[in-house]
């Protein structure tokens, strides 16, 4: 039976007093990893900037939650060299003693365009970091490597890991599912719908046995922001951005099949982007200051309600778990959740530290019972 696993995304960094409380109390509870994400800023529009550095915070991470596991979700091919991301994941594979994992994806405007770091050809990149990662980690020195973005001569990178690093790559377009099916270790896809998660499955499924590879040492993951209530008007106020948010996502739109062809002038002329240009890795926040929000609402009125109420993490406990489940039927192993909880007393009964022990003691037993 699959062994069904929870991570606890701890999205951004109030202060450190906070985050170190959020940690120590999800080392407590019933998590079986523990996320950061990689950013020099928010998601614009979020108003969130706020974001320590991942990797010394995960080296306090390892002392504050022993034995849990710690993952980046996620880190791009492009701020650092892979010989550097290399060196500071086996730190923490050390530190962690073996239980950490290096999730990427192909990257996000507001961590790139802002600081004028070049974000051009993510797959290739992505592939050649990883490939160098790989290299450094089994062979520790003389490694050299001769890729079109990244090269290495008789370079070292010791000591060598005292177990494999797993490296998870998030995304969802067809290049980066035939990388991940070629080269990672498991898949973390953000805020996907479960037809189209089982469609994305089965396809890394297929390249990966065509490769040989087996299946069996991959971990298939699922990245989601969830909120738990019982106020029907604040679960409506979630739904209603989760329709605005989809609005913005006319790839995903069209695998859904709700796309109209009088969208496309619509979609240009809110937001100056196509739909096929449209992605997070091509818009900052200068871009969205831009975006006329307003004219994308017949997009997202016309999002049938029960398509987001079905899918999306947002509900009461008992809906919450029906929506896990139709995740774990289309080949979810390991959820990545992302708590959209306040940690103010006015947010009682459903504060932060409410929604993280009602996941851990009511939602985390009954899968690891039912698996």
């Amino acid at each position: 039976m699959t062994d069904i696993k929870f991570g606890n995304n701890l999205y951004y960094s109030q202060s450190w007093d906070l985050l170190k409380k959020k940690v120590i109390t999800a080392g407590q509870e019933e998590w079986d990893s523990i996320w950061l994400p990689d950013h020099l800023s928010g998601i614009p529009g979020s108003a969130i900037d706020n974001f320590f550095c991942l990797w010394p915070v995960f080296g306090a991470f390892s002392e504050l939650a022993k034995g849990k596991t710690l993952g980046s979700a996620v880190t791009d091919p492009y701020r650092l060299h892979p010989a550097s991301l290399a060196q500071m994941s086996m730190t923490l594979n050390h530190m962690t003693g073996g239980k950490f994992i290096l999730g990427i994806g192909a990257g996000e405007g507001m961590n790139l365009k802002a600081y004028n770091i070049p974000y051009n050809h993510a797959v290739t990149k992505m592939s050649e970091s990883i490939k160098m990662m790989k290299r450094f980690w089994k062979e520790g020195g003389n490694v050299t490597f001769k890729g079109k973005y990244f090269q290495t001569k008789n370079a070292f990178i010791m000591p060598k890991p005292i177990s494999e690093i797993p490296v998870w790559v998030a995304g969802n377009g067809p290049k980066t599912l035939e990388l991940t099916a070629e080269l990672a270790d498991g898949w973390m896809p953000f805020g996907s719908f479960p037809n189209l998660y089982k469609e994305y499955r089965d396809t890394i499924i297929d390249i990966m046995k065509k490769n040989g590879r087996d299946i069996n040492n991959f971990t298939f993951g699922h990245f989601a922001r969830i909120f738990i209530n019982d106020d029907q008007e604040k679960l409506n106020s979630f739904f209603r951005g989760m329709k605005a948010g989809l609005s913005m996502q006319p790839k995903t739109l069209k695998k859904l099949g709700y796309w109209k062809e009088e969208y496309e002038q619509i979609f240009q002329d809110a937001t100056g982007f196509s739909s096929e240009e449209m992605s997070i890795l091509v818009y900052d926040r200068e871009d969205t200051a831009k975006f006329d929000y307003a004219k994308l609402a017949p997009l997202a009125e016309d999002i049938p309600d029960e398509l987001i109420r079905g899918s999306g993490m947002i509900g009461t406990k008992e809906e919450i778990i029906k929506k896990i489940q139709k995740f774990v039927d289309a080949g979810a192993q390991h959820f990545i959740l992302e708590l959209q909880h306040g940690v103010s007393s006015r947010h009682a009964p459903f504060t932060y530290f409410d929604a993280t022990r009602i996941i851990s003691e009511d939602i985390i037993p009954i899968f690891k019972e039912s698996n």
